[in-house]
């Protein structure tokens, strides 16, 4: 099946690229050459708002009063003086929004229009040989001056450059948009007849590293710089730069996060990551709603960003870990037509193919589709490893009208992968390089999905949002385990089973912005809904013989029917629901974020034990602002996180309880083209449980940790060209306080005591390098604990990766280099037995095609 869908999906590219080549070609040749006249009549400006995905414009240039016939001519108008831009302003006319620039004594701006782009949501002009002499020194800004813009900015982008950006809500703003100086007016995103003078831009610029705003904190337009919390963004653009496979490639970049376990049974096959020194693999979202958790690995195709919140998350995501939530954002239709393919091969037989179309399905593009499919076939540098996947993924917008809209996506995932049995530690050293993985183990999972989110504004400053998402996975599995150490004895162990697994996640909001006094408002209130069942079946699993840690073979018949000892036929369910009120108010110089949920848990399992409880959450935070580009925060919450696991006698393990301080700063530099953040956490969680080294089915209690640490990240462009994300964090506590294993004064395992991670990106815009891009990066992971009971150290490493793309008109060619100098490392442990090696040196290489 595999091999004939391959064909099929080869096949459509080729297609693809024919339909898409002939399309462009047609489209060219039929273009007007009429000029387009147009009303200056203005009326006041109304409200919207926004949200950044990808996408690409036209620019035309229309004629006022006095045209200039050639391109050459107005470009050659301007040249080099540095002209002053004295006044902004903003105009509503009966076809769109006009953005008007004023210089001193008239004088014509050096607009180049081929220089104009889009990027995401962003329609960007950047005007050379212009400065910024606006009243009081200040940048102009209007946030939401049509239904379907989000703000209108004039900034100074360096000391002879200023940029105009407009910001659409679902996608390039749909409202006509013209830029004027002087005797011209420039069409930033056309709509009707053709303009005499057409100039398409094909290239599609870069939006870089720094996200301002990210909707996971609050669930509302909020900037970072305002958010009482630490949020980590990481963008589309990076995850092309590092040739990610899985979220998990690029958590070093984002502070306090952790790559987390060893393999546990399921290494691969899990999310696995770790914040502030605890496992969220159950704390996973996409777009807001809890992420299928019955062993999905989120496929990157179809995600635009992943945004990572550390801390202050019980509020709106409810029963969760302290550490905060991994949040998937995937990407939406575009009202702007898209179409990319893209291919990529590497190292231990990697093969990847994607293809990404979108744009309007009408006329007026109120209806718009995206249709995403990947498909990839690889091995891994672990022997009988192997990763294959398959993702189609379509996805409708319809645009309601006064800023509503409607979207729906589906999603098939199906993954033949086994997981990894990781190296082991064994007479104290580390057994690098081998694999003890058996040929006879398989592993295929089959996901589907359903999703709605609903967002109408109601009126002026109210609006209602609905979502929810349904799932199902079929998992088909014969696993065969190196993974337990009794005395120096490593076993085996044995399971075949299959399973069929359901998830609903609703949710309901309502969002309104007031006034009291001189206090403004932005309420969030919310009911939330989850539920997951779980029904498998199978023969069952057994412990059968050892295994040699230095030179593993597999040769050992599998266990008969009646030699196996654990039942792997069941079933068990869970549910939650939680009502919640949250507050975001601005009073001079300060926002205050506070806010309370209360829910209600239950589950059952196959002998009718049954766990329920409820819960209340509190979270608060301030943030003081010190200036337009400098903050300060303190935060307080509180969580709840039931346990999924079953203790040996058959009931459910107790949840977890946690709470969390935390203060930070965030500034933002360089005409805000570069964000600091600083955060200092305490984080206290209660009764924690981990997996039983005597039976994977079953969990045991381990007592309570506290972690305390220090954060730092650095995002943006500390130059035009250059890109940087860097993140630092080091841990001050990371220990367990109470246990009922003695385990007291330990050090909570698989946490670092520092880590760094940076990665930098130069992409040359002129000269003879034009299109090239350069990367490098560096990741740090210092010493841990390799298990729970401290029996031994996991060494510190030290990894340098690297990276080039090169673009040439629509074709962009991609290098991404992992582990440089080809160190042998841990990237993770769990205990002895359980131990995952990080990557010896991987090279990928990529080519994608845009139209």
């Amino acid at each position: 099946m595999f091999e004939r869908l391959s064909r099929l999906v080869l096949l459509t590219s080729f297609l693809s690229c024919l339909f898409v080549q002939a399309a462009s070609a047609e489209k060219r040749s039929s273009l007007a050459s009429n000029p387009t006249a147009y009303d200056t009549s203005t009326y006041p400006c109304q409200g919207g708002n926004e949200e950044g995905q990808v996408g690409r414009g036209i620019t035309r240039v229309l004629y006022r009063q006095r045209p200039v016939t050639k391109v050459k001519n107005w470009l050659a108008q301007g040249e080099a003086e540095t002209i002053q831009v004295t006044d902004v302003q903003l105009n509503r006319t009966q076809t769109g929004l006009e953005i008007v620039l004023d210089t001193q004594d008239g004088k014509l701006l050096p607009i180049d229009a081929t220089k104009f782009r889009a990027v995401r949501n962003t329609l960007i002009a950047d005007i050379p040989n212009a400065v910024l002499a606006l009243p009081e020194g200040k940048e102009f800004q209007v946030e939401n001056p049509t239904d379907d813009i989000a703000n209108v900015r004039v900034t100074q982008l360096d000391a002879t450059q200023i940029r105009v950006s407009v910001a659409g809500k679902q996608a390039l703003p749909i409202t006509e948009v013209i830029l004027i100086t002087g005797e011209l007016a420039y069409i930033l995103n056309p709509e009707g007849e053709e303009p005499d003078e057409e100039i398409v831009v094909t290239g599609e610029g870069a939006s870089g590293y720094r996200i301002s705003n990210a909707t996971t904190g609050t669930r509302l337009d909020v900037p970072l710089l305002e958010t009482p919390a630490s949020i980590g963004v990481i963008p589309e653009e990076l995850i092309e730069d590092r040739a990610a496979r899985r979220g998990e490639d690029l958590i070093p970049y984002i502070s306090g996060v952790t790559l987390g376990g060893g393999d546990d049974f399921q290494g691969g096959l899990v999310p696995q990551f770790t914040i502030r020194g605890f496992s969220v693999a159950r704390q996973v979202y996409l777009n807001g709603l809890r992420e299928n958790t019955r062993f999905l690995v989120r496929d990157l195709a179809n995600i635009d960003r992943i945004e990572i919140l550390k801390g202050f998350s019980s509020l709106l995501y409810g029963t969760g870990a302290p550490g905060g939530v991994v949040n998937y954002i995937t990407k939406k239709p575009q009202a702007t037509p898209s179409y990319t393919v893209s291919f990529e091969a590497g190292s231990f037989n990697f093969y990847r193919g994607e293809i990404d179309l979108t744009g309007p399905l009408i006329e007026n593009r109120n209806l718009l589709y995206r249709f995403i499919v990947g498909l990839q076939k690889a091995d891994s540098f672990y022997d009988n490893v192997e990763d294959n996947r398959i993702l189609i993924a379509p996805s409708l917008t319809w645009l309601t009208g006064n800023g509503g809209s409607l979207n729906l996506e589906a999603e098939y995932l199906q993954q033949n992968a086994n997981g990894i049995s990781g190296i082991k530690f064994f007479n104290d050293r580390f057994f690098f390089d081998r694999s003890y993985n058996d040929s006879r183990d398989d592993a295929q999972r089959d996901n589907y999905r359903i999703s709605g989110y609903f967002a109408q504004p109601l009126g002026k400053n109210w609006s209602i949002n609905l979502s929810g998402q349904y799932f199902y996975t079929s998992r088909d599995e014969t696993l065969f385990r190196a993974g337990f150490f009794e005395e120096e004895i490593l076993n085996r162990f044995y399971s075949r089973f299959t399973d069929d697994y359901y998830q609903t996640n609703l949710r309901g909001e309502v969002r309104g912005n007031f006034k009291i006094g001189a206090s403004e408002h932005k309420l969030l209130a919310g009911v939330e809904y989850n539920r997951l069942k779980s029904e498998f079946d199978g023969p069952g699993g057994a412990f059968f013989g050892s295994i040699d840690v230095a030179n593993p073979t597999f040769d050992v018949p599998v266990p008969k029917p009646e030699e196996l000892q654990f039942s792997n036929f069941g079933f068990f369910e869970q549910k939650d629901w939680g009502v919640y009120i949250q507050d975001f108010v601005t009073l001079g110089q300060f926002r205050l974020l506070g806010g309370l949920r209360y829910g209600k848990f239950e589950g059952s399992s196959l002998d009718e034990t049954n766990q329920e409880g409820d819960f209340v959450s509190p979270s608060v935070g301030l943030v003081y602002k010190l200036t337009d580009s400098a903050s300060l925060y303190a935060s307080f919450s509180q969580s709840t996180e039931p346990q999924r696991g079953l203790v040996r006698d058959g009931g459910f393990i107790e949840p977890k309880k946690a709470t969390q301080y935390e203060i930070g700063a965030k500034v933002n530099l360089l005409n805000d083209r570069l964000s600091l953040t600083t955060a200092l956490f305490n984080l206290t969680q209660t009764n924690i449980a981990e997996s039983d080294p005597a039976d994977p089915d079953f969990v045991i209690p381990v007592g309570d940790v506290r972690t305390r640490g220090l954060e730092l990240d650095v995002t943006g462009r500390i130059a035009e060209n250059f890109n940087l994300i860097a993140a630092y964090t080091h841990f001050f506590e990371a220990d367990i306080i109470k246990s009922t294993e003695e385990l007291e004064g330990n050090r909570f395992n698989n946490v670092p005591r520092n880590t760094f991670g940076l990665y930098g990106k130069y992409t040359f815009t002129d000269g003879a390098l034009e299109g090239l891009s350069l990367g490098a990066g560096v990741v740090y992971v210092g010493e841990r604990e390799g298990d729970i009971d401290n029996s031994f150290e996991v060494p510190s490493y030290t990894r340098v990766d690297l990276g080039a793309a090169y673009q040439i008109n629509n074709v962009t060619f991609g290098l991404a280099i992992e582990n440089l100098f080809d160190i042998r490392y841990v990237a993770s442990s769990s205990d002895r037995a359980n131990i995952a090696q990080g990557s010896p040196f991987a090279i990928t290489g990529s080519v994608k095609v845009e139209f």
